[in-house]
């Protein structure tokens, strides 16, 4: 019995190679996301602390101008790492439509490589049947002679 070898076993592999590339891509977007959110958690903190020093301790004007910059600076750092956040969001939602895109290639090519199995098999099945039936007639010959 012959062995069943797929026509498009090359194609199928670089598109789960590239599948398997966006999965990773998507991973590390997620947790370059984690990071920055675990680094806007302690901005913010941070801002509240000062905040709250601010409001709650007498300052002299130099002070509270010092500290009203910090607390700008603080502002300014949190609008630059929301604005990261939501890029590479977008940036992940575009990687997850290409990979939906790239498992229906994969899908795609996995049915084509069932049905040219099931096209294999059936075709092995004929050529077996067709050998049976040739060596059954060649027995019934070779008992009535």
């Amino acid at each position: 019995m012959a062995k069943f070898i797929y026509r498009y076993a090359s194609i199928l592999n670089a598109k789960e190679i590239f599948e398997k590339k966006i999965k990773e891509e998507i991973s590390l977007i997620n947790r370059e996301i984690a990071k920055l959110k675990s680094h806007l958690e302690i901005v913010l903190e941070e801002r509240i602390k000062a905040q709250r020093e601010m409001t709650e301790l007498p300052l002299k004007v130099s002070e509270f101008q010092s500290a009203k910059m910090y607390d700008s600076l603080l502002d300014r750092q949190i609008h630059l790492i929301e604005k990261k956040i939501k890029e590479l969001q977008a940036k992940k939602e575009e990687k997850q439509i290409e990979l939906i895109e790239k498992k229906k290639e994969v899908r795609v090519f996995e049915m084509l490589k069932e049905n040219q199995c099931e096209s294999f098999t059936i075709d092995e099945r004929r050529q077996e049947l067709k050998e049976l039936n040739e060596i059954a007639i060649r027995n019934y010959s070779g008992n009535l002679k």
